[in-house]
């Protein structure tokens, strides 16, 4: 198994601050073709460590900007202040990519940060994307094979019921087409039986009592603290 060596256990030893940066100014495109820059993206490569990110948050709450050329792309990560923790662990995987740390940003109180434009990120968006709509890849059973995947997939999106021990993915995003997909990647992959329920939003994915408590011991190692709530609620999951 592939080991990853940032802790999950410890807060991120990144200095916090936040700043109050007015939408319409950290938004604006910086210089796009100073030399710097070309030799910069020039010296990236994705890790498998990184694509393994990419795959989980991907499906989750994160994003693939695409560059005004078609042929890059940039992640974002966003999420509520509350979870800034939570961002800060996900920066630390593309630190080298990020010109500025996780930013504040007042319209909706949340942090965010952008990765520079890639093509390496762009080739990946032309897996998870048609037009601007969030797929489930076609390659989605080489793609989704690490447990690290699966935890970031689930902080995202993952939640779970206090009265019993069930838990689910809200995957309402992709369909009953996507849903079914998912579901036979999970259980090809990662021998993790799920079941589609429809609700008046859609499709999502629904574990049942041992499908949980099995993926709750294959990602646990990759729960940060601050993420726990969404486990340690649910009955007879956790000790």
């Amino acid at each position: 198994m592939f080991l990853i060596n940032i802790p999950v256990s410890v807060k991120p030893s990144i200095p916090f601050g936040i700043m109050v940066i007015p939408r319409e100014v950290w938004m604006k495109h910086g210089p796009t073709n100073t030399r710097a820059l070309k030799e910069k993206k020039a010296a990236l490569n994705l890790s498998q460590l990184q694509k393994q990110f990419l795959v989980g948050t991907l499906l989750g709450d994160g994003c693939l900007i695409l560059s005004r050329s078609g042929k890059a792309a940039r992640l974002q990560v966003r999420q509520n202040v509350r979870y800034k923790d939570f961002v800060y662990w996900k920066y630390q995987f593309f630190t080298d990519w990020v010109f500025t740390r996780p930013r504040y940003d007042r319209c909706n109180d949340s942090l965010v940060f952008r990765t520079i434009s890639h093509v390496q990120l762009g080739e990946i968006r032309n897996m998870f994307y048609v037009g601007t709509k969030k797929i489930v890849p076609r390659n989605i059973f080489e793609l989704l094979t690490h447990p690290l995947s699966l935890a970031i997939w689930f902080m995202d999106d993952g939640n779970g019921d206090k009265r019993i021990c069930r838990l689910r993915l809200s995957t309402y995003a992709f369909g009953l087409k996507g849903n079914k997909k998912l579901r036979q990647c999970l259980l090809k992959n990662f021998s993790l039986e799920t079941k589609i329920i429809k609700d008046s939003k859609g499709s999502y994915l629904y574990f049942p009592e041992d499908s949980a408590k099995r993926l709750y011991t294959m990602i646990k190692p990759y729960i940060i603290p601050c993420m726990e709530y969404k486990f340690v609620k649910v009955a007879s999951i956790t000790p």
